[in-house]
């Protein structure tokens, strides 16, 4: 092959990467949006009885805040990784440090997929007796096979946590029970991957959320500041 060519050879393959890559996630927005739709669809059709008891789970934002968000993640998958690092913080800044909404965290570590990450689940909920489960939470946002006990008790051990009264926790298992619970809870609702988050009205009194929107997915910011604008307007 001349020289002369060389640059145009680079170009076409450049450009079939590109052209590659573009499929490629254009596929992926069409899935994610006929599983958002499905979901959506799933949702409208429970709407006025599908509720999410939230008492005793996670909760970060004002303890009166009306509506909520509901997160169901796995500590393992990738979108979840995404969304934690890249558009959480932007949904914090905008509304749970302020005030406007209640955040709250489900287990849905899906076996299939992430045998292991269970073990990070029963980490967060151990160090959650502790009263410190925020301390852990992002933190156990991380990549398939890095969930080993010595890597969970390295994060706990960065929490600052009693180790003595999280491995107690832990070896004893009484956390899989609730986590099992919460995974198929969100499978009921309709959720088939992770991660997926319902926003609904919360009654103050019993902890319940009546659910009005579904999101899922590692959606942009944007897709969570219309959904949760729209249901801010209906309180306010």
């Amino acid at each position: 092959m001349t020289t002369d060519k060389l640059p145009l050879v680079v170009a076409l393959a450049a450009l079939a990467v590109a052209g590659g890559t573009w499929f490629t996630l254009s596929r992926d927005v069409r899935d994610l949006r006929r599983t958002q739709q499905v979901l959506a669809d799933d949702l409208a059709e429970a709407r006025g009885v599908a509720t999410i008891d939230v008492a005793g789970a996670p909760a970060r934002g004002a303890a009166d805040a009306v509506v909520t968000l509901v997160e169901f993640s796995d500590y393992e998958c990738p979108y979840c990784i995404r969304y934690t690092r890249e558009i959480l913080p932007e949904v914090d800044r905008a509304y749970v440090a302020n005030g406007r909404i209640r955040y709250v965290f489900k287990d849905f570590p899906i076996d299939q997929l992430h045998p292991e990450a269970i073990r990070a689940h029963e980490a967060g909920q151990c160090a959650a007796e502790q009263g410190r489960f925020w301390e852990v939470h992002y933190r156990l946002f991380s990549a398939a096979g890095t969930h080993t006990p010595a890597g969970l008790e390295a994060v706990a051990t960065e929490a600052g946590l009693d180790l003595t009264a999280w491995r107690e926790c832990v070896a004893s298992g009484r956390t899989r029970e609730a986590i099992r619970a919460s995974a198929s809870e969100a499978a009921a609702l309709g959720a088939s991957g992770t991660p997926v988050f319902f926003v609904g009205l919360r009654d103050i009194e019993s902890d319940r959320v009546r659910l009005v929107r579904a999101i899922t997915g590692a959606q942009p910011f944007e897709v969570f500041q219309q959904t949760l604008d729209a249901v801010l307007a209906q309180v306010d």
